[in-house]
């Protein structure tokens, strides 16, 4: 049973919230707004706030209280314990990002006030500026570069095919794996269709590991096989007088210059771009992350003004009483 919060907390929720590396990633206007639509609820001690197998609806932060995360294997097994959530937590996303049934059960430990934002708000504000995809191609070339290739299918569906150099760790279980993964390095999650792979990037992300999702997953994988190309003009017999065969020949190689000097011209003009847009992403997160900071500093202020406010208020009193003594 749950019921509308209606007294106010500390604000020991908000510092955790500003802290999340997921909530850090966004822009402030998404802060904002997030902030004015979330909804307040309660739970007793005991209530079952999520059930393993209902489908997702609500994405929720910890107000106040503590709560803990279980899993049946199957319908028959024993309950798993997974973790415990407290103040500043979140849950519930991972539903909402693979819009497949839940796949945990969360049961309030104590008396626990949530903030929840709904299925439409949670994905324009949090996942869609959260999330980063790579196609296979980019994928192949990270991969030279170090990073790391995290299967989070079922070991049967790994066995069955998966990507040379992948590593396989369940969804359902990676919650319970994160201390063992290597943070030094970026991690594509890989599945079967890009959807688990969200709610997978998701907790990793917010658990400080830099990670992306191949496009499409397993099922979006259609390399191109390479062929060594031969120019047509190169396997043509060429027939003529000898001064035919030069003019041709000349006229050949000048295309053919004209073609490299063009794609020079090109590929310069693409790095310069490059170099720009990098440039303009690096000065975005710089005022992205001032932004953050005066908002943290802003509400740390507040609640130092309210602290404050209140102390007045008693030395007023003990004032008062000292007058009329």
């Amino acid at each position: 049973m749950f019921t509308e919060e209606t007294q106010d907390d500390p604000d020991d929720w908000m510092t955790a919230l500003l802290r999340s590396p997921i909530f850090q990633r966004l822009p402030p206007v998404n802060l904002q707004k997030i902030l004015m639509s979330l909804e307040a609820v309660h739970f007793v001690k005991g209530d079952v706030i999520l059930d393993q197998g209902g489908m997702g609806d609500y994405y929720y932060l910890i107000k106040k209280g503590q709560c803990e995360l279980t899993r049946k294997p199957s319908p028959n097994a024993k309950e798993i314990r997974l973790a415990q959530l407290a103040t500043g937590d979140t849950f519930g996303e991972d539903s909402l990002l693979s819009d497949a049934p839940r796949n945990v059960t969360i049961t309030a430990l104590t008396d626990i006030s949530l903030l929840r934002l709904n299925k439409q708000q949670f994905v324009s504000l949090i996942k869609e500026p959260s999330l980063t995809f790579i196609t296979y191609i980019d994928m192949q070339e990270a991969v030279k570069q170090g990073a790391i290739l995290l299967d989070v299918r079922t070991p049967d569906d790994y066995e069955n095919h998966h990507l040379d150099g992948s590593i396989n760790e369940p969804f359902f279980s990676l919650r319970m794996q994160l201390k063992t993964l290597n943070r030094d390095k970026p991690i594509i999650v890989v599945c079967g269709d890009g959807k688990t792979s969200e709610a997978a990037v998701f907790l990793l992300l917010r658990n400080k590991i830099n990670a992306m999702i191949l496009s499409g997953g397993m099922a979006g994988i259609n390399p191109e096989p390479e062929h060594d190309i031969v120019p047509a003009t190169d396997i043509q017999v060429i027939t003529g007088n000898p001064e035919t065969i030069h003019q041709k020949h000349e006229l050949k190689q000048s295309v053919d210059d004209s073609v490299s000097i063009s794609s020079n011209v090109q590929n310069n003009q693409i790095r310069m771009l490059q170099s720009e847009i990098e440039a303009l992403k690096m000065t975005n997160q710089q005022l992205n992350d001032k932004c953050m900071k005066l908002e943290f500093d802003k509400q740390h202020a507040e609640k130092q003004a309210r602290i404050l406010h209140k102390q007045l208020e008693k030395l007023t009193q003990v004032l008062d009483k000292f007058k009329g003594g």
